[in-house]
């Protein structure tokens, strides 16, 4: 009997072994070409400029401008910090629960007692950043879209939430020279803008490597899901500039695949380590 159970044991490890193998080995899905996803990688190499390249995975769809969702949450930040309506990080950020009540839908994770402009930007706050909107204004908001070129500029839909399915729209291509020229202060913005934007959108620091990203995600006019990742790898190699966004039927399936699509992609051109 004894003889019995250790042979049903040892075949029951081995057999979870296998699971658990073809499991791990399993390759994380890439986006293709002909697909409903793009991924962009814009690669600055130090110190052999010679060597930047500019990698796009389905290029029709690497073009199509489509609503940012709250990777404008960069934009609407910057602005914010330019204009002195955030002062630094840690200032405790509010909006009017009458205009912006809670709603069923919301994540606990937004009816916290109070946020900063770390936690918002993390939580990715919308009614934080739909007061944002309004306190900077239509004329304000309007001449910074403009300066930094974003996208098609068009924030005519309603201030406080055009880029919410809205009328911005902003291609993955746009998205990628738009981080590129903040990165480089090419806007000509506040030294202290930049780094409270840097700190808030640091999601990983491992070794000499620093993942620089924020999500964004809704439903556009045919019932799908959009899903956003764009940000900036800093390593030894220099820095990488990407935009990722992808499509599903339902937001459960968007929110499991943005991230790690974009992320396989990062480690597959060599970005990040396997």
């Amino acid at each position: 009997m004894d003889k019995l159970l250790k042979k049903t044991l040892l075949l029951s490890l081995f057999l979870l072994s296998q699971i658990n193998l073809a499991h791990a080995e399993k390759p994380a899905e890439l986006c293709i070409e002909g697909s409903h996803c793009t991924f962009v990688l814009l690669s600055e190499m130090n110190p052999n400029p010679e060597k930047n390249s500019l990698n796009v995975v389905n290029e029709n769809r690497a073009i199509q401008r489509l609503s940012p969702f709250s990777t404008f949450k960069i934009t609407n930040s910057l602005i914010g910090l330019e204009l002195g309506l955030i002062k630094n990080i840690e200032q405790t950020l509010t909006y009017d629960k009458n205009n912006y009540p809670s709603e069923a839908w919301w994540p606990p994770v937004w009816k916290l007692p109070k946020y900063n402009l770390s936690g918002a930007f993390k939580y990715s706050m919308v009614p934080i950043y739909r007061q944002l909107a309004s306190d900077i204004g239509e004329i304000d908001m309007q001449n910074y879209v403009e300066r930094f070129s974003y996208g098609n500029q068009d924030i005519s839909s309603q201030l406080d939430n055009f880029w919410l399915n809205g009328s911005l729209k902003i291609s993955a291509l746009e998205q990628v020279h738009f981080l590129q020229r903040v990165y480089h202060n090419q806007f000509n913005l506040k030294a202290e803008s930049l780094t409270a934007l840097k700190t808030v959108m640091l999601v990983e620091e491992k070794g000499d490597t620093r993942i620089y990203a924020k999500t964004g995600a809704g439903k556009v006019a045919d019932g799908s899901m959009l899903g956003w990742y764009v940000g900036f790898v800093e390593n030894n190699q220099g820095v990488h500039f990407f935009a990722f966004n992808v499509s599903r039927d339902t937001y459960a399936q968007m929110k499991a695949s943005r991230v790690t699509m974009a992320m396989a992609h990062l480690k597959k051109s060599a970005v990040l380590s396997q």
